[in-house]
């Protein structure tokens, strides 16, 4: 069983960084999907649609670009949009705090509905936009940083190794 784990991951690592395009383009796949991740609340095919759409208008890769979406996921959000607008609240002045925020975002989760979603009123969602908007732009760039040098490593060491096979070849004939 873990072993066809560890072989699956490795299978999509290769993948991963097998894709086509210069480091620049898929670090911003990759930085426009955090970003997407996090303005959008998940649930909505709006993820998706923007996601892609911008990938494709950057003229980078859409897979990669709605693959980073998922930052946001069904794990992640009980932490993220909390935080997300705790600080928004700041950033506006309401000042919210941190317990009144996650106590209202646990009542909506636990027994949704849009009533009950409406019925925060629009100052929590204001918060949440802002803080969201904060955080997509700070996830985005250090996805984007991130990304930008892993595949810049990646590219120079398989271009050293392909370098030091043909080298090899040549010495062989």
């Amino acid at each position: 069983m873990l072993k066809k784990l560890w072989r699956l991951i490795k299978v999509y690592y290769l993948k991963f960084f097998r894709v086509g395009g210069t480091p620049h383009k898929i670090a911003l796949a990759v930085a426009i999907g955090f970003f997407v991740g996090c303005i959008i609340p998940i649930g909505l095919w709006g993820q998706t649609v923007v996601s892609i759409a911008l990938a494709i208008k950057f003229k980078t890769n859409p897979g990669i670009a709605f693959a980073a979406t998922w930052i946001s996921n069904p794990y992640s959000v009980f932490f993220m949009y909390p935080v997300f607008c705790f600080v928004g609240s700041h950033v506006i002045g309401s000042d919210y705090s941190f317990h009144y925020i996650k106590s209202s975002f646990m009542q909506i989760l636990n027994n949704f509905s849009w009533g009950e979603l409406f019925s925060l009123g629009s100052h929590l969602a204001i918060s949440f936009f802002v803080g969201a908007f904060i955080f997509g732009i700070l996830i985005g760039a250090i996805g984007y940083l991130l990304t930008f040098l892993l595949f810049s490593l990646y590219k120079k060491r398989r271009a050293s190794r392909i370098a030091a096979k043909s080298k090899k070849n040549d010495d062989l004939r």
